[in-house]
């Protein structure tokens, strides 16, 4: 369920304004709130919905489903040059039907399909967060996606298939990504088989698989330096139509790539009073590529310090400690810099993460919504 924020801006505020043909986003709004935006059920009876496991299949499975409201491909990894020097990144990209009925009319600016996309790059060691947000329709070619060969694109922020790896490739003004993303273990299937449940009733819950480790290449731009980096990324696809429970007030959401070749994801859904809301989730992906699934009751999160932003005033938890008994884990997690808010028309914190441990150390993601 994580990874939700944009659809909240739709939802909530573009699309009574959106329905067919798209406009720009108001220059000002009100901070949206993601859980409440979420678990709304108007308006859905026309869209498929997940309701239990069903085989994935690949590519297929890969690229669009636009029976279904709301899908997103996310890309986080940590990237090092041949002298040490980090950087954190995340690419994501989200489609949002506007309508479930078919576009009529022969104008090819006609659309029900609107994609956005968020771009961010940490600098560690300048203690630099950057952070950039696109929309557009799915219209002449501007935006859009494809399973074979996989694509997703906005402009020229695009992830494709080669065929022997993915190319992703972002360009700002002042920050650009040009890297390939290679695969090294097979997809994880969360939840049951892929059927990933997030809530009690009928429907909260998504289809949802992960490449849990893909080795990145390629150079990352700030101004005018360019660095070769290394590293590896964690992907995520999921699509659903509505996903959250009531009573949700957020998210904790952890990815890890450990130095002894276990790739960890364990999240948490907050209800309104903080406590967990028994739907908790995630996995372990072992060095052979085999993997396990986890409920909420194999591990446990336990916030440490927190940061108050000074722009948002939002107080977030950005050292934590994470425990998963039956795999001798027991990990602290702290920033590579504590300011890494994406401050748009929704706040929330995603940024990347040192984890440390008996025997193991490793870099992930968190991300972190509600607070």
């Amino acid at each position: 369920m994580r990874h939700l924020c944009f659809i909240s801006f739709c939802l909530a505020v573009i699309f009574p304004a959106l329905f067919l043909w798209g406009c720009p986003p108001p220059e000002k709004t009100d901070r949206i709130d993601i859980a409440k935006a979420l678990s709304d059920n108007q308006g859905i009876d026309c869209y498929d919905t997940v309701t239990g496991p069903r085989p994935l299949v690949f590519p297929e499975d890969a690229g669009p489903h636009e029976n279904f409201r709301t899908e997103w491909w996310y890309y986080t990894g940590n990237l090092t040059t041949r002298q040490g020097r980090h950087f954190g990144y995340q690419l994501t990209f989200f489609r949002q039907a506007l309508s479930c009925e078919p576009v009529t009319g022969d104008s090819r600016w006609r659309t029900r399909q609107l994609y956005f996309a968020h771009f961010a790059v940490t600098d560690t060691r300048n203690k630099t967060f950057h952070t950039f947000f696109r929309m557009n329709r799915q219209s002449l070619g501007i935006a859009g996606s494809r399973a074979r060969p996989f694509t997703v694109w906005i402009d020229n922020w695009q992830v494709k298939d080669t065929g022997s790896h993915l190319a992703l490739d972002a360009v700002s003004d002042e920050i650009s990504l040009s890297l390939t993303l290679t695969q090294e273990k097979p997809p994880i299937l969360q939840g049951d088989r892929g059927f990933s449940r997030k809530g009690p009733g009928t429907g909260n819950a998504s289809f949802y698989f992960s490449l849990p480790r893909l080795y990145t290449q390629g150079t990352v731009t700030v101004g005018k330096e360019r660095f070769r980096v290394t590293g590896h990324s964690w992907f995520d696809h999921e699509w659903s139509t509505t996903v959250l429970g009531e009573d949700v007030q957020g998210w904790d959401w952890f990815s890890a790539h450990l130095d002894d070749g276990r790739d960890l994801m364990v999240c948490r859904i907050r209800k309104a009073n903080g406590t967990a809301s028994g739907f908790g989730f995630g996995s372990i992906s072992f060095a052979d590529g085999t993997y396990v699934i986890l409920s909420e009751t194999d591990f446990t999160l336990t916030p440490r310090a927190r940061w108050k932003s000074p722009e948002t005033g939002k107080r977030y938890p950005v050292q934590w400690q994470i425990r998963i008994p039956d795999h001798d884990l027991d990990l602290s997690v702290t920033p590579v810099m504590d300011n890494q808010e994406h401050t748009h028309a929704f706040a929330y914190w995603e940024g990347a993460m040192r984890f440390s441990g008996p025997g193991v150390q490793g870099r992930g993601y968190l991300e972190m919504t509600g607070y």
